[in-house]
């Protein structure tokens, strides 16, 4: 089964039996967003705005949640709601028309915003979970906008978008991202997202492209643990690590680790090995913080025994013999095209757009994020599919929209909680 978000099961089961009293909650989170897309910079030429650049960007956002996914639906939305969308917004002259909401979308700062507004859903979810002093499993790892790309035979060749994330398991989203240069790729961008992070209490996770010493220095740097997959792009490591765990009489005196589940008429053992004895590896020193490797071994059964698949994976890692923890990183680390790449296609459909302005695309993937983070955080309320919750905002936009941000008032909701017990 795929790891869920630690912090918001927690909160899930904490209101799971309340009735929230949604009369006596306020939208003052409604306003405080509002606040951060009023601190963006505008590149416009001041006196030839006639849109606030906050407006549009609450627009879009607000829409997103509400089902539009093209700008035409974007702009439409904001046509059906502009008496409501009044009641806090400024719009000084009225809605912009949809090449507007796109232009000026596309000029925005991705990175501040999401930032900005990830930092503050974070604080919202820790007004309800408890602290831990267990490390939050961060999974970086690149996705493809395949919308965002053309082919030469229909027009000039356009490249898919490819944006980089890492994705705190804690939480339950991705809390930092950046585009991938054109002519390059996901290696030279993870060392600089880390760079931006304290990894104190952390360990990432990677694939086996992102195994690089510059990303190890960087996460060591930045004072965090890690667990990076090992395949044959490491060469001589690789071979080493895959021969090492290989001789069955080794491992017997390893440490070790299983899981059994039953899924989709299937039986799927895991099996986990760990050792720090890694005096044997060639260059292990070259690695900074490197002290121990490790070996997943997954089979695979149908429920009839009459098919068997096996899949291995090796792996570098920083801490000393945990398994369960080493375990529990691994599987944590699969379950990012789940939790993330597989919500954004399938509830926000972004292989399905578009755009062909690639900063217009790239900034509105990051509004798609921002709207998956708020949808995950109040799917602990409405105990509802993420599809599901964003059809519905569609059915009773203002209503729901309304009630969401409601949701998203978690000192008040903490005070009703505190008060009932």
């Amino acid at each position: 089964m795929v790891k869920k978000s630690k912090k918001l099961e927690e909160i899930k089961d904490m209101v799971k039996d309340i009735n929230i009293d949604y009369d006596k909650l306020d939208l003052n989170v409604l306003n405080n967003f509002t606040a951060i897309t009023k601190r963006l910079n505008d590149s416009r030429t001041e006196y030839k705005i006639k849109h606030k650049m906050s407006d549009i960007v609450m627009i879009t956002l607000l829409a997103i949640l509400a089902n539009a996914d093209t700008w035409d639906e974007i702009y439409q939305f904001a046509i059906l709601h502009e008496k409501w969308l009044k009641t806090f917004l400024e719009l000084p002259s009225g809605i912009p028309s949809h090449d507007t909401i796109q232009r000026v979308i596309a000029i925005i700062e991705p990175s501040v915003l999401y930032t900005s507004i990830v930092k503050y859903l974070m604080n919202l979810i820790d007004n309800l979970s408890k602290p831990n002093n267990e490390k939050d499993v961060k999974s970086m790892d690149g996705k493809t906008i395949n919308g965002s790309s053309r082919s030469e035979l229909t027009t000039d060749k356009v490249t898919p978008a490819n944006v980089m994330s890492i994705y705190s398991h804690d939480y339950g989203m991705s809390i930092i991202q950046d585009f991938i240069k054109e002519k390059s790729n996901e290696i030279p961008t993870g060392p600089e997202l880390i760079k931006q992070l304290n990894l104190s209490d952390s360990i990432i996770t990677a694939d086996a492209l992102n195994t690089q010493k510059e990303t190890v220095n960087a996460i060591v740097k930045s004072k965090g643990d890690y667990v990076l997959a090992l395949k044959a792009n490491q060469g001589t490591m690789y071979q080493e690590v895959s021969e090492y765990f290989h001789d069955e009489d080794l491992l017997k005196d390893l440490d070790y680790y299983t899981e059994t589940e039953k899924s989709h008429s299937k039986v799927i053992k895991r099996e986990y090995y760990m050792t720090n004895n890694i005096s044997w590896l060639t260059n292990y020193k070259d690695w900074n913080k490197l002290k121990a490797v490790g070996y997943e071994r997954k089979t695979i059964e149908s429920a009839n025994n009459d098919n068997k698949n096996i899949e291995e994976r090796f792996f570098i890692v920083s801490f000393n013999n945990n398994i369960k923890v080493f375990a529990d990183a691994i599987r944590k680390h699969w379950g990012v095209e789940n939790n993330l790449h597989a919500p954004l296609d399938i509830v926000f459909r972004e292989d399905k757009n578009t755009t062909l302005e690639k900063n217009g695309a790239r900034n509105l993937s990051i509004l798609r994020r921002i709207a998956l983070n708020i949808i995950k955080i109040i799917q602990c309320f409405y105990n509802k599919s993420l599809k599901l919750i964003r059809y519905m905002i569609s059915m009773n936009t203002e209503e729901e929209l309304e009630k969401i941000f409601k949701t998203l008032n978690t000192n008040q909701i903490k005070s009703m909680l505190d008060n009932k017990q």
